[in-house]
């Protein structure tokens, strides 16, 4: 399946179920975004920071106050990411499933995207171990990185289509299935740089009505053109 076709049976498939594809992908979104740290500034000119460093006291409050807010940021990222480890990756598995379902124009529920709490388990298991390896290989250099998340492009996806696989197998055919197959999928999203470019210009509106839907759909595209599925015909009528 080429490029063009994958991008072109996407942009039927979000025409043909438009706001329940918009609507899985913002439900979607919130819940893998889930608890997140905040981060904050301390601003003042510098006549009042003087004044604090010469009051010893004043000085201490705001030390205090610093790291009052430290503790809280530090816990806060901290809760986000148990948040995704035990429930946004599981979250992404069903919002897998969906996309697959509706790039063939195939009906699903808002409440598919909670399939993988089928099996839960094992799809947090794999899926911590689908982000840790990826998020080492950023922690290499920027390129290793890319290498690792399209090798392992495939897991969430093959969680979601076969619930009887196991996590390790899921990463081992994905790591196999994409070799000499990563650079066509970097191609695949570099072809949706014009879409960014608007995205950001519409500062990120374009990301939540058509772009990032789209570009989801042509995700799930190249993964069902790498696993073609037999479309069984209808019975002939006696």
């Amino acid at each position: 399946m080429t490029r063009q076709t994958i991008k072109q049976n996407a942009k039927e498939a979000l025409r043909f179920r438009y706001w329940p594809i918009i609507g899985a992908e913002l439900i979607a979104g919130a819940l893998m975004g889930g608890a997140s740290g905040f981060s904050g500034g301390v601003s003042g000119n510098s006549a009042n920071f003087k004044e604090v460093a010469n009051d010893p006291e004043t000085a201490k409050l705001f030390l205090g106050i610093l790291a009052v807010i430290a503790v809280v940021a530090l816990i806060a990222s901290l809760v986000g990411l148990l948040y995704t480890f035990l429930f946004g990756n599981v979250i992404k598995v069903g919002i897998s499933g969906i996309r697959l379902k509706a790039y063939h124009k195939e009906s699903f529920r808002i409440v598919d995207l909670f399939s993988g709490l089928k099996s839960y388990k094992k799809n947090i298991g794999t899926m911590a171990l689908y982000t840790l390896f990826i998020t080492l290989g950023f922690m290499c250099f920027f390129v290793p990185g890319i290498i690792v998340a399209l090798g392992l492009y495939e897991v969430p996806y093959m969680l979601a289509e076969d619930p009887n696989i196991s996590g390790m197998e899921a990463i081992r055919r994905s790591w196999e299935n994409m070799k000499g197959h990563k650079g066509e999928l970097f191609v695949l999203h570099l072809s949706f740089i014009g879409w960014i470019l608007l995205t950001i210009l519409t500062f990120g509106v374009l990301a939540i009505f058509y772009a990032g839907p789209y570009m989801s759909l042509a995700e799930a595209g190249f993964y069902r053109g790498m696993h073609p599925v037999q479309i069984e015909e209808p019975a002939p009528e006696a």
